[in-house]
């Protein structure tokens, strides 16, 4: 069986990673946990080692973690491979310490990958059966409950994830057969974690008929049906919505007969883009919002309602008020001017902005939404504000929507 499972493994990876180029660099991410402690010896059995970097990102959340950094480094030392420790200090405010860490941590891979031309993370098939029963009593949607993806990109980096069809037990029966230990983080006996929870529960369940495999085939088929909801917007978007430099205007009552779905993921999908939010509002405050018969402030964004039973969905001034960015980089992440260079900025147009525009009116575009709206600089000098119709209109530009 060991063996069987070492084939499979070693397997697996050769066909996920088949499009890796001879001069590729691989970059892994190991916390010192089985799963990732197998991935590492996997990817040292099919690939040279000079091919490989590994890093672990420390939150300094426990003060275990530097232990284990130090035992990574000392592994990978052992088979001649690359290893940097990245601290983590900066974790947003909020509630969410796990969602807070995650989000720090990617950030913080994707500053360290910019070297490597793949990122592989150890996530099993295991971890895809806890995050389905987590989401799953959140009451989450199809996305939520969509297993996690095999392939993606963070800041222009190819991330991987090759270890999904593998349990945790599996992972394991292949590291002792390599006589190789791990790291036990303590915390994964703390009950208070939502996930030790399912993963404790899971044992009942198995005797239910919903181990980690059928859980994680259940997610898969959620992401099947999240592609095919996917493919019908392209369709539907644009009999629903259209595109107004950097806002989204919806036409209400085309929205109104399409099913609820499609309606809330449509509207989620555009405050994500235009607030820059990862996460998703709640359902309520989405539905409040789709209704609004008053400006209505969500998800770093405002919605105003416009006559024609049309609503807008703009950048909350508050929010990017006091925020510049210097030519040519992205402003809000989403405008820039290519053909200028540092002695240009991009800042809101703002009051002072919209009182240089005189025909800002006949823009016909609501006041709330041309204070947010993108302008372009050269010291107290207006060049250009498209949105309220001073200057050159193509000067400034926006970055394609992700569903474009």
């Amino acid at each position: 069986m060991t063996e069987h499972i070492r084939s499979k493994i070693l397997s697996t990876l050769t066909h996920f990673l088949e499009d890796v180029a001879s001069d590729d660099v691989i970059g892994v991410a190991v916390s010192g946990g089985s799963d990732s402690v197998a991935l590492l010896f996997a990817l040292q059995e099919l690939f040279p080692v000079s091919k490989l970097r590994a890093v672990t990102v420390d939150h300094g959340l426990r003060s275990a973690a530097v232990g284990e950094a130090l035992w990574v480094g000392k592994l990978c030392t052992s088979l001649g491979i690359f290893h940097s420790t990245i601290p983590v200090k900066n974790l947003a405010p909020g509630s969410n310490l796990q969602a807070r860490a995650r989000e720090a941590r990617y950030n913080a891979l994707a500053d360290w990958g910019q070297g490597c031309d793949l990122l592989c993370l150890g996530h099993s098939q295991t971890d895809v059966a806890e995050t389905f029963l987590i989401r799953l009593a959140r009451g989450s949607g199809v996305d939520g409950l969509a297993g996690m993806r095999a392939r993606w990109r963070i800041c222009d980096i190819d991330c991987a994830r090759p270890l999904l069809s593998f349990s945790r037990d599996d992972l394991r029966e292949y590291l002792r057969a390599k006589g190789q230990t791990w790291c036990e983080d303590p915390s994964n006996e703390d009950l208070t974690y939502k996930r030790i929870q399912m993963r404790q529960a899971q044992q009942m369940l198995d005797g239910l008929g919903l181990d980690t495999a059928r859980l994680a085939k259940t997610a898969a088929r959620m992401s099947s049906v999240q592609e095919a909801l996917a493919f019908s917007l392209k369709t539907l978007r644009p009999t629903v919505m259209s595109l107004d430099f950097g806002d989204i205007v919806f036409d209400r009552t085309a929205l109104g007969a399409l099913p609820g779905e499609y309606v809330e993921r449509m509207v989620s999908d555009a405050l994500g883009w235009i607030g820059g939010q990862v996460y998703k509002p709640r359902n309520l405050s989405l539905l409040r919002a789709i209704s609004t018969e008053k400006v209505f402030s969500l998800h770093g964004c405002v919605l105003i309602p416009q006559i024609g039973n049309l609503l807008r969905i703009s950048r909350e001034y508050a929010v990017v008020s006091l925020e510049e960015a210097t030519c040519p980089a992205l402003w809000d992440n989403r405008y820039f001017a290519p053909n200028h260079d540092k002695k240009y900025k991009i800042q809101a147009l703002g009051s002072k902005g919209l009182s240089l525009c005189p025909d800002w009116r006949s823009s016909r575009r609501p006041l709330i939404a041309l204070k947010s709206s993108p302008s372009l600089w050269q010291d107290d000098k207006l060049i250009s504000a498209p949105m309220a119709g001073f200057g050159e209109k193509d000067v400034l530009k926006v970055v394609p929507t992700p569903w474009e």
